[in-house]
C-alpha cells in the first residue's frame, strides 16, 4: 500500500498529500471532538482533474474515501470512524473564487473556498452572497453545499441549495460531470445538482459551484424586541412581515438560559437594562436606499406594544451596535460548542409548531434527565430552533455525556410529533444515521439506497455517512 500511496504523491506533489500522523491530526477531530479512526493519507488536491485522479485510485484499490470541507459540522460527517482503510479527500487547497459576472449576477467559486471570503468577493463588486452563519470563517462552500447548511436568514434567502445555479462533480468512478451552468430557467431534463445538494459527500464531490449572487443591502435595520412567549414572537413575526413584508431576512429567537451562556463571552453586552425570558433578534433590509426600513420596523414595533405582543424593543442605531446585537446572538453558539460536554440539536418544525414544540421538548428532557438545562436559540421563521441541553450542576460530565442518546432521541421525537425533521441544517452524518434510519420510511430508504447503489455500487464515497451501509447490498 505504501508505494501505491507514494504514486498518489507523485500525483498531488508534496504539498497534496500528507501520510505523518502528526501532519495529519488537524483533519482528523471534528468540532463535537470526534476523533477519527486510522487514515491512510490526507489528500489535499488542487484542482478537479487531481480530484478525479485520487477517485479513480481510491476506487480500484478497494479505498474508502472521506471528502471534508472546512469540519465545522456538528454530525461527525467529515471524518472516518471505521476500520476499512480510508483516505480523506480535503477540498482546502481548492479555494479559487473567479471574478463576479456582475450582469449575470453570478460567480463560479472551487469548493475549498470559505464562505466569509466568497461574501467578500461578493462584497468588492457590489453584491451579496445572503449564505450566512456562525462558521463562515472556516466553513467552505463545498460543504455547505454537500450539507445543504441552513442559517441566520433562511427565512428570506432559503438554504445553501436556493443559491445554486450549476455544479461541477466528480463521480464515484472519477469521471467529472461539469454541470457549471450560469441558467435560472432550465427545464431540459432533470436537475442533477440537487442530487449533490445535501447528499453530504455519499454520491460524489463537488468540485466547483456557480452560485448566485444578489445587489447589495443599502439599507438594514436590527433590534432585539423582548416577549413574553415563543406564541407572542410568533404573532410578531407575522405584523412585522405585514409592515415590511419580504425584507424580513432573519428572526432569531433567544431564550434566557441562551443569553446566560453568550454573556460569558468576552465582548458581548445584553441590550436592555432588566432581563427578560424571551428575545428576538429581528433584521430587514434592502437593496435599494428608497424604502423606509425604519419606518416599517418602528410601525411594527407600535402595533406590537399596543397589541401585547411585545414588552420592550430596542434598535441598533450604528453599524457597531448592530454588529454587537449580532456578536450576542453568534455568542451562544460559541459558548456552547465551548463547553464539549452539552448536547447539540438541529430539529426543526413547522413554524407554526414551533411554542408547542418547545414546550414538549422540554417536558420530554426534564423527564429523561431531571434538572437538565434547556437552551432554545435560533431561527424561529423557518422553524430550526435549536433545543440545545446542558447537563444538571450536580451531573458529571461523563455522566451527562451517557445521557446524549436518550435526550436526542426525545427531543427528535418531539420534532416528528409535529412533523418535523431531525436534522434542518447540519444534516445527517454518522451521527444522526440511525436515528434517520429509524425515523424515516421503508420506501424513502429504498429509494436513497438504490440512487446510492446506482451511483457508488462499491460503496467508496462517505461510507456510514447518511445511508446504512448493510441498506445497500453492492457488487462484492
Amino acid at each position: 500500500m505504501s508505494s501505491d500511496i507514494s504514486r498518489l504523491k507523485e500525483i498531488l506533489g508534496e504539498k497534496g498529500l500528507l501520510d505523518d500522523p502528526a501532519d495529519m491530526a488537524a483533519y482528523c477531530t471534528d468540532l463535537l471532538g470526534e476523533t477519527a479512526s486510522p487514515v491512510l493519507a490526507v489528500a489535499r488536491p488542487d484542482n478537479t482533474d487531481n480530484v478525479a485522479e485520487v477517485v479513480k485510485w481510491c476506487r480500484a484499490a478497494g479505498i474508502m474515501i472521506v471528502p471534508q470541507g472546512g469540519l465545522t459540522g456538528l454530525v461527525n460527517g467529515a471524518i472516518p470512524n471505521q476500520a476499512d482503510p480510508v483516505i480523506i479527500l480535503s477540498l482546502g487547497r481548492m479555494n479559487q473564487i473567479h471574478p463576479v459576472d456582475t450582469l449575470n449576477n453570478s460567480v463560479v467559486v472551487e469548493a475549498g473556498a470559505i464562505l466569509a471570503n466568497v461574501k467578500a468577493a461578493a462584497e468588492a463588486a457590489d453584491r451579496y452572497f445572503p449564505l450566512t452563519h456562525g462558521g463562515e470563517g472556516s466553513s467552505q462552500i463545498g460543504g455547505n453545499l454537500s450539507t445543504n447548511s441552513g442559517g441566520n436568514n433562511a427565512l428570506r434567502y432559503g438554504t445553501a441549495r436556493d443559491q445554486v445555479l450549476g455544479l461541477e462533480v466528480v463521480l464515484p468512478d472519477g469521471t467529472i460531470w461539469s454541470g457549471l451552468r450560469g441558467l435560472r430557467k432550465n427545464t431540459a431534463g432533470y436537475d442533477l445538482k440537487h442530487l449533490f445538494i445535501g447528499a453530504e459527500g455519499t454520491l460524489g464531490i463537488i468540485t466547483q459551484a456557480c452560485l448566485k449572487v444578489l445587489p447589495l443591502p443599502r439599507t438594514r435595520e436590527t433590534a432585539f424586541l423582548a416577549v413574553d412567549s415563543p406564541t407572542a414572537a410568533l404573532a410578531m413575526l407575522r405584523r412585522m412581515e405585514s409592515e415590511a413584508g419580504e425584507l424580513v431576512c432573519a428572526y432569531e429567537l433567544l431564550s434566557a438560559a441562551a443569553l446566560s451562556r453568550a454573556m460569558t463571552i468576552e465582548g458581548t453586552r445584553y441590550p436592555f437594562d432588566q432581563e427578560y425570558d424571551w428575545l428576538v433578534l429581528v433584521e430587514l433590509e434592502s437593496a435599494s436606499q428608497w424604502f423606509d426600513l425604519q419606518g416599517a420596523l418602528e410601525k411594527a414595533v407600535e402595533f406590537g406594544l399596543e397589541e401585547g405582543l411585545i414588552v420592550d424593543a430596542v434598535a441598533a442605531m450604528s453599524i457597531q451596535q448592530r454588529i454587537d446585537f449580532w456578536r450576542l446572538r453568534e455568542a451562544i453558539a460559541e459558548a456552547l460548542i465551548d463547553e464539549p460536554d452539552s448536547l447539540k440539536s438541529d430539529t426543526a418544525v413547522p413554524v407554526a409548531s414551533v411554542p408547542n414544540f418547545l414546550e414538549t421538548a422540554e417536558a420530554a428532557v426534564q423527564e429523561a434527565v431531571p434538572g437538565a438545562v434547556c437552551v432554545p436559540f435560533g431561527h424561529l421563521g423557518d422553524g430550526n430552533v435549536h433545543f440545545n441541553v446542558r447537563r444538571p450542576d450536580d451531573m458529571a460530565p461523563e455522566q451527562f455525556r451517557k445521557c446524549w442518546d436518550q435526550l436526542a432521541h426525545a427531543i427528535e421525537m418531539a420534532s416528528l410529533k409535529f412533523a418535523g425533521t431531525i436534522s434542518a441544517e447540519h444534516g445527517i452524518g454518522r451521527l444522526k444515521q440511525r436515528d434517520f434510519d429509524a425515523v424515516t420510511s421503508a420506501e424513502e430508504l429504498a429509494l436513497i439506497a438504490r440512487l446510492k447503489l446506482a451511483m457508488d455500487p462499491h460503496q467508496t464515497m462517505n461510507a456510514g455517512v447518511l445511508i446504512n451501509d448493510d441498506d445497500v447490498v453492492g457488487p462484492t
